[in-house]
């Protein structure tokens, strides 16, 4: 099961599925509340309900055992439930791509200004796309997904998820997963960089490797789907495929 980012709803995703091991895994790509086709639903946006929506789905699905990727904001949501004595249990191996870490992440003043403008304003939105990827990747890449987020995410939802991932920590929630654990982040990502999740992300865990996905910054599922998909498709099987060390 895929959480995740706070941009866009599980058709950011899209691109990526042609290259996922369909025969072996059963892949399950949902929305948050406010997104995609949970745009009707509406709750608190906090961590606490992304990840205990995750479970619940889980359970509707009657899995007893299933592997989850969160991805940014829905990577801190996926820690939460690493912790969680009702899911811990359950999860048999978790990757966190391009995560916030469990005790959020706060922006600076100039950094707060642009990402809350870009709630309502497609050029702010503009902004954030272009430079959580580095500016790399060109105007063509950035119009797309900034549709991709106008028509998947409902601004309400935006500010009150970017109010949530950047500020409540549920670090203290997260403890005794002892199964494998795959971080992953992007070679060009400046903001929810490698030294960030070796600070942050990886001490909280025992059996854990960090890799450096080359190529790629925050928005990997888009910008290298098939090495993104490879490397998580490895983790679940018990692969040690490498990338960079992180």
């Amino acid at each position: 099961m895929w959480a995740h980012s706070w941009l866009a709803g599980h058709e950011a995703y899209d691109c990526m599925i042609p290259y996922l091991h369909t025969e072996r895994f059963t892949w399950v790509f949902p929305d948050f509340r406010g997104y995609g086709r949970s745009s009707g639903l509406t709750g608190d946006c906090s961590i606490t309900e992304m990840g205990s929506d995750i479970v619940d789905l889980a359970d509707a699905l009657e899995w007893q055992e299933f592997h989850l990727v969160g991805h940014s904001m829905g990577g801190q949501a996926a820690q939460w439930d690493s912790g969680q004595p009702g899911a811990r249990d359950r999860l048999s191996s978790l990757v966190l791509l391009c995560s916030v870490p469990s005790r959020a992440f706060p922006l600076d003043e100039e950094g707060s200004r642009l990402f809350e403008a870009a709630i309502a304003d497609s050029d702010a939105r503009a902004s954030v796309i272009a430079a959580v990827t580095g500016g790399r990747l060109g105007t063509g890449f950035v119009r797309h997904v900034n549709e991709l987020s106008r028509r998947t995410a409902d601004p309400a939802a935006m500010g009150s998820y970017l109010r949530t991932w950047t500020q409540e920590d549920v670090s203290d929630q997260v403890h005794g997963y002892e199964r494998p654990v795959l971080v992953l982040t992007g070679q060009y990502d400046t903001v929810l960089t490698a030294e960030v999740a070796a600070d942050q992300i990886v001490p909280q865990y025992t059996d854990v490797r960090s890799l450096v996905l080359e190529g790629a910054a925050h928005l990997a599922p888009m910008e290298t789907p098939a090495r993104t998909a490879a490397l998580i498709v490895d983790h679940f099987l018990g692969g040690t495929e490498k990338a960079s060390d992180g």
